[in-house]
């Protein structure tokens, strides 16, 4: 009979071991790509993360499902961009911490889209370390480490984005308005087709006003942006003989580009690649 009593309890306690064990690993969900990819680089191996955006779908337009709110209500910590961006994070009465990772951002009223300028996502790791710091305080020192290296990364990306600074022609047409802060950041003047909101259509006279402004600054190149209808920037490419080329706001990663090994940090060197076409 002890023996197999024994036997039974073994089992038991090696269950319930391995639930101790990944019990111990305290949640964090992210909202979408960038965020998702800073937030691992900050806590590397110590905390699960979890990404409730899809790589497919559109953050500005996305809403959970019942599931997902269940999700981020019973996490440890949530982090997301800004009220701005992801309008349904008020609605989460998560259990644990909220984090606004461009809480300390200089914001442009109205653009959302802070994580395209590499200047910004470096104060977005440094707020996300901070505050991930507070609530998981023995891992503060790891955090710590891991933020410094990834923010080298950065750096370096931002300090080749500051080239363009020296550029004559600074100007750039693209589909829609989402690179505010690149352009503030470097020292470039975006102008965009559509504001905000890529499905909203332009008039006639803006797009006679645009072609006009693309003569006035030689330009020869209109982006568009991945993963969007690029409609807008061919017909406006089409009536100036410009050609279209993509300019990505890493928004998402499709299943291809991470097989690809493709990452924010690559992303925006394609970006600068883009971009060089027409700074100059």
């Amino acid at each position: 009979m002890k023996k197999t009593l024994a036997l039974l309890v073994i089992p038991a306690l090696l269950v319930l071991g391995g639930c101790q064990k990944s019990a111990s690993k305290p949640e964090v969900v992210t909202t979408f790509e960038p965020i998702y990819e800073f937030t691992k680089a900050v806590v590397g191996d110590k905390i699960e993360v979890e990404n409730i955006v899809p790589s497919n779908q559109e953050v500005h337009e996305f809403e959970p499902s019942a599931k997902q709110v269940a999700t981020m209500t019973n996490s440890s910590a949530l982090i997301y961009n800004s009220d701005n961006l992801e309008h349904w994070v008020s609605k989460i009465k998560n259990k644990g911490v909220k984090i606004e990772a461009s809480q300390d951002v200089d914001k442009i009223k109205g653009d959302p889209h802070t994580w395209v300028s590499p200047k910004q996502a470096i104060v977005e790791v440094n707020t996300i370390t901070e505050q991930l710091s507070k609530k998981f305080p023995k891992y503060k020192t790891t955090f710590n480490k891991n933020a410094v290296a990834y923010t080298a990364k950065l750096k370096k990306l931002d300090a080749e984005f500051d080239t363009l600074k020296m550029a004559n022609q600074k100007t750039f047409i693209t589909q829609h308005e989402a690179f505010s802060y690149l352009a503030r950041d470097y020292g470039l003047n975006q102008i965009a087709i559509a504001g905000i909101d890529p499905e909203v259509e332009p008039s006639a006279a803006t797009l006679t006003k645009l072609k006009s402004e693309m003569e006035k600054s030689g330009l020869t190149v209109v982006y568009s942006e991945e993963n969007a209808t690029s409609k807008l920037a061919e017909t406006l490419a089409k009536s100036t003989g410009a050609k279209v080329m993509q300019i990505n706001t890493v928004e998402g990663l499709t299943n291809q580009q991470k097989k690809d090994g493709a990452s924010y940090l690559t992303l925006m060197e394609e970006n600068l690649t883009a971009l060089r076409k027409t700074i100059k």
